[in-house]
């Protein structure tokens, strides 16, 4: 039988500036025994992948976000700051089905099924891909991979990112008072991508890793709201680990189905922090997340230093975002200003 490991995990959920992007991978473990223990993919996929960024061997890391991006070179003969982000980001986007790298970062958008539209600092001209590197290193990358895959008889099935823009962000926050709110909102697009994946392979035991979304311990009644035809059994919850099965409603009964999931696997979600550093596809989730963002702050200052070339960019943390606000007082109109600064 086959495993589907799902993960999930957001960028972008404490700054002040920018939207908020929620990556999702899914990877489907071709050979696998239910009873087994569950796979590693850093092991599975080892001759071409790896946690770290310095790799003697020259694998592609996937790891968390935070540790794989560099601080910027302000004298611009060093590395490019995205560059390891960059290259995990698209040498799997290159394997998924389309079987093409995005040349720009619409069509990364486009593959991603994100949308980073509905403000005039986040239009304009497409970027570029890639923008650490060259075609060809990405193209050797997305080789690498793909022998990695193909030895460790894996698949990537789907690679998703939801953008939350400031002014869906500030409603949310404002309809619920409640912050950890936004990223239910995106967890249930991405579970919704989930179903998808479970109908086209009916066989397959699934298993979601998330990190802890909203900081919240207990997620049950939240899966039940935004999956109602699933009923969540709570395998273990608590500040370290939340472990949850969810199983079918009987149609018109509103009650589980008696009989297991496909081969006793079930539908199971964990919620964990740090949960990029047990599983690789929350890992890649991270990774895409925080390229996604890093590419829309991008334009944010593309735009805005078209309005005052003076001014510096921004990466759009709290500390920072109070003081290029400072700087852009003069450009920036009290309705922007409004339109722009997410809530608290």
């Amino acid at each position: 039988m086959a495993l589907l490991l799902v993960g999930i995990d957001e960028a972008g959920f404490g700054p002040m500036l920018g939207p908020l992007c929620v990556g999702m991978s899914a990877f489907l473990v071709e050979d696998w025994n239910e009873g087994d223990k569950k796979p590693c993919l850093w092991t599975s996929l080892a001759s071409g992948v790896c946690r770290e960024a310095r790799d003697k061997r020259g694998r592609i890391a996937f790891a968390d976000s935070k540790a794989l991006k560099l601080p910027n070179d302000v004298s611009g003969r060093g590395r490019h700051p995205l560059m390891h982000l960059e290259r995990g980001v698209l040498a799997a986007a290159a394997n998924l089905e389309s079987d093409s790298m995005p040349q720009s970062d619409s069509e990364l958008h486009g593959m991603l099924d994100a949308s980073v539209r509905g403000q005039p600092w986040y239009e304009g001209d497409a970027i570029a891909l890639p923008v650490s590197s060259n075609a060809p290193m990405m193209g050797i990358a997305a080789n690498l991979l793909a022998s990695a895959l193909a030895e460790g008889k894996v698949k990537l099935l789907a690679m998703r990112c939801r953008v939350m823009g400031e002014r869906e962000f500030n409603r949310i926050i404002g309809e619920t008072g409640n912050k950890g709110d936004v990223c239910i909102a995106t967890l249930a697009d991405h579970l919704k991508t989930v179903m998808g994946l479970m109908e086209a392979f009916p066989d397959a035991s699934v298993r979601v890793a998330c990190d802890k979304l909203g900081g919240r311990d207990g997620y049950s009644q939240v899966l039940e709201r935004i999956l109602p035809e699933w009923e969540c059994g709570v395998i273990e919850q608590g500040a370290e680990r939340s472990n949850y099965e969810l199983r079918k409603r009987l149609e018109g009964k509103g009650e589980p189905t008696p009989k297991p999931l496909p081969q006793g696997g079930g539908f199971r979600i964990s919620f964990q922090p740090e949960a990029e550093k047990e599983h690789l596809p929350v890992a890649l989730a991270s990774m895409i997340a925080k390229y996604v963002r890093e590419l829309a702050m991008h334009r944010f200052n593309r735009y805005w230093s078209g309005r005052m070339p003076e001014l510096k960019p921004t990466a759009g943390y709290t500390l920072d975002a109070r003081r290029w606000l400072a700087d852009a007082a003069k450009v920036v109109t009290k309705e922007e200003r409004q339109a722009m600064v997410r809530r608290a």
